[in-house]
């Protein structure tokens, strides 16, 4: 029987799963347990020290909070357990540790794939003790319990102002081109934006005044176009029958919010976007078992999952600056701070067409900004302060994920800003960068 057991703990669920396997066999065995953890991704060129001890000081505190989960999980086995965590190549760490400290098993989880590679395949090829591989059952929910069933969409020859028309009408930001009930294609916010001159995007159509509006749909029109001249094709699909996790992963592969579904006969069945997932893990349902990032033994937090580059102004910075910031990043939003960097509002772009005019120096000229029209720069007299939307809605970093994703559902809000109890800005999450956690991409 096994005397020391030997377990590599990271943040993905095929650990969580070689540690189930780990504590199972050494509470059989009576075998000592240690987990490990190797820190392998420090700045190769930092600006200073400092830089370098940051990181490692995040990465520390990460894996601080790891090993407790792991050792509390034991100890709910009546399974002692210690924790080590070194820094350098992960599969020569973990293979010295065997070593050094008289390990006869080493046991890592190994993704679902036929073949090993990466650190799995390089602690099987050089340990000197047996190797465990455990690979993860993942519970089946399939795209069809998840999916939006009541699609809109629309055909291949249907013009775009009415294509225009009917997104903003459902509040939508995409729709499958369809014929014969078969998918031809896609048309999204950024195919009307790249392919049929359309200067402004669908959310800020939502926001302009009717005269307006019309006037956008008649230069459309004007156009002559129709949605299989702009349409994305062909148009990345699922089918109803896929896992869940593997239409999460997808979109977090090729970077798109939404996959039409189809049937057996690959015809549409219904659409399943980043939304629907979130709404999934939101409920409380299986979701915790195909998603361990939520629930697991190490569950993820806003904090360690957040991105830091969030644009912000000052409360007294002028419009203009607020403008160029907001076009600068694809955020499409600025977080106004104070000097102590505590959160005093948010402004994204259709706060600003929603102003009244006298603010933001006439519609015409800042809608020409958006539309990156030439234009010459307005003279702006207000400031952040003055249009900014007080009500923020954040999270501290400690914010279980779980939670972070309800809130975003209920709220229905795409971003949410992440500050100490200060309100001190320190980052911000999206769908996008929940999504990768999920899947344990981030």
């Amino acid at each position: 029987m096994y005397k020391h057991i030997l377990v590599v703990l990271d943040s993905r669920p095929e650990s969580e799963q070689a540690l189930k396997q780990a504590i199972a066999l050494a509470k059989v065995s009576g075998a000592a347990l240690t987990g490990i953890s190797v820190i392998e991704k420090l700045p190769a060129y930092a600006a200073s020290v400092g830089e370098v001890e940051e990181v490692k000081s995040e990465f520390e505190k990460f894996f601080a909070r790891l090993h407790e989960n792991a050792i509390q999980t034991a100890k709910n086995s009546s399974v002692a357990m210690k924790t080590a965590l070194r820094a350098g190549n992960a599969a020569q760490t973990v293979v010295r540790y065997a070593n050094e400290h008289a390990v006869d098993l080493i046991i890592i989880g190994a993704e679902q794939q036929h073949a090993l590679s990466g650190t799995v395949d390089k602690i099987s090829e050089q340990a000197a003790c047996s190797v465990l591989l455990t690979r993860l059952s993942l519970p089946s929910i399939r795209v069809k319990e998840v999916m939006t069933r009541a699609v809109v969409t629309i055909a291949p020859d249907t013009p775009l102002e009415q294509v225009v028309e009917l997104l903003v009408e459902k509040g939508l930001k995409a729709a499958p081109v369809v014929q014969d009930g078969r998918v031809l294609g896609i048309v999204t916010g950024g195919d009307l934006l790249a392919r049929a001159a359309m200067g402004l995007r669908i959310s800020l159509q939502r926001a302009l005044p009717a005269d307006l509006f019309s006037g956008q749909l008649d230069q459309l029109a004007a156009e002559g176009k129709t949605a299989a001249d702009i349409m994305s094709a062909p148009p990345v699909t699922i089918g109803e029958d896929e896992p869940v996790t593997r239409a999460a992963a997808l979109m977090a592969e090729k970077n798109i919010k939404r996959l039409p579904v189809l049937d057996r006969e690959g015809k549409l069945a219904g659409i399943i976007s980043r939304l629907d997932v979130l709404a999934l893990v939101s409920s409380g349902s299986p979701s915790s078992n195909l998603f361990p990032a939520v629930s697991g033994a190490s569950p993820r937090t806003a904090g360690d999952i957040m991105f830091r580059d969030v644009p912000t102004v000052a409360p007294d910075a002028p419009l203009n600056e607020v403008i160029n910031k907001i076009l600068a990043t694809p955020l499409r939003r600025v977080v106004v701070i104070d000097e102590e960097r505590r959160v005093q509002g948010i402004i994204v772009d259709a706060d600003l067409i929603r102003a009244k005019p006298a603010k933001t120096g006439g519609l015409q000229s800042l809608l020409a900004r958006f539309a990156h029209a030439p234009s010459p720069l307005p003279s702006l007299s207000a400031t952040a302060a003055e249009v900014m939307n007080r009500e923020v809605f954040s999270v501290l970093p400690d914010t279980p994920l779980g939670d972070v994703v309800r809130l975003m559902i209920e709220r229905r809000i795409k971003r949410l800003v992440v500050a100490d109890e200060q309100r001190r800005l320190l980052g911000m999450v999206s769908r996008e960068s929940i999504l990768r956690a999920l899947l344990r991409q981030s």
